[in-house]
């Protein structure tokens, strides 16, 4: 059995040779969960039995969900049909292409970008908070894993949540540290060459600050936080924002229907953001020549993929699984999740728009 399991559930392409993503559903990705969940309580209903279960291995799902707008506890008023309205308006996503399957098992960004237009999802989630939104341009990690298990060190709940944040902190560091494209890098600030994130008392997550001398208005988030426990056992997790727009009109930026976690004061940031700034932000608009674009979406699904391995490494490191081995790469187990052929209600492409092409 191994020790971890590393469910990845990538975007993949929709049909045909280059095209693009479909993109798993929240729904669909909280319904593998949920079974993973059911596996941990069943063993541990099992323990007062004569004859107890194996403790089954502590797992990660980690995916880019299709757009969707998630409501926590703290939203114990209904949406009124003007607030609904604004959140399923359709959004655009700009993204790179993706090839088909080549000979390592994996997809690979094509030549060009597309633009599709979603209606996001709204849904009630059973995390604190109010409203967030997941969708492309992140990356989502849920570990499910039993906070008393024998396997591993045990948490309480505030030192899961410090956990979930430690490791967040040192993948952002790693992940931009170690990537260096080339002919790219030189548009980066000195200053901004690796992501130093840090915590707050008061808000959890992860944020940043580019002028940490002229005070917290400038905090900006770049990593929400959600978790609920069922007897000890985990659901829900990190969210990292990648290269999903965090200003401009809300048809393409979605923090901008929401008052992202209820917190009034504070905006939200993204990998690229902090990386490459204005030139981030003024390549993914209609003006900005195509090969430029396509280059700095390329470089966005690398960080997304780069990020993902180190978040679990990291992860794995502080677990510190009861192992004899030495290496965390002989601690992990990594699954890929696909749709099946034929059509599926759990992935989701998109309708393609032009305008922002």
């Amino acid at each position: 059995m191994p020790l971890l399991r590393h469910i990845r559930i990538p975007p993949v392409p929709s049909t045909g040779k280059s095209v693009a993503p479909r993109y798993p559903t929240y729904a669909h990705v909280d319904s593998i969960q949920s079974k993973l969940q059911a596996r941990l309580l069943d063993y541990k209903a099992s323990l007062s039995s004569e004859h107890p279960k194996p403790a089954p291995a502590p797992s990660i799902l980690s995916f880019t969900p299709a757009p969707t707008y998630t409501l926590g506890r703290r939203q114990t008023q209904p949406l009124s049909a003007e607030q609904e309205r604004r959140l399923r308006a359709p959004l655009h996503v700009q993204h790179p292409v993706l090839n088909s399957r080549d000979g390592h098992d994996k997809y690979s960004a094509g030549e060009g970008s597309q633009s599709r237009s979603f209606a996001p999802e709204v849904t009630n989630t059973p995390r604190g908070g109010l409203a967030t939104y997941h969708g492309p341009g992140q990356v989502v990690f849920w570990p499910v894993i039993d906070l008393h298990s024998p396997l591993h060190r045990h948490f309480t709940v505030r030192d899961y949540a410090c956990l979930l944040e430690k490791t967040t902190i040192a993948a952002l560091a790693r992940a931009t540290e170690v990537f260096s494209p080339q002919g790219v890098t030189v548009l980066r600030d000195a200053e901004k060459t690796v992501i130093r994130g840090f915590t707050t008392k008061e808000n959890p997550g992860v944020w940043v600050n580019s002028h940490p001398a002229q005070g917290p208005e400038h905090e900006r988030k770049i990593a929400a936080l959600g978790v609920q426990l069922r007897r000890h056992v985990t659901s829900l997790g990190v969210a990292v924002n990648i290269s999903m727009p965090v200003s401009g009109p809300e048809l393409t930026n979605p923090w901008g229907r929401i008052v992202a976690c209820g917190i009034e004061d504070k905006g939200v940031t993204s990998v690229m953001d902090e990386l490459y700034g204005e030139h981030w932000r003024s390549t993914v608009k209609k003006s900005a020549a195509e090969k430029e674009k396509e280059l700095y979406l390329r470089i966005a699904e690398v960080l997304r993929r780069q990020l993902e391995v180190v978040w679990v490494e990291e992860f794995t490191k502080r677990l510190e699984l009861k192992t004899d081995s030495t290496s965390t790469n002989q601690s992990r187990q990594v699954e890929e999740y696909l749709p099946k052929d034929g059509p599926d209600s759990g992935w989701l492409s998109g309708e393609r728009n032009d305008e922002l092409v």
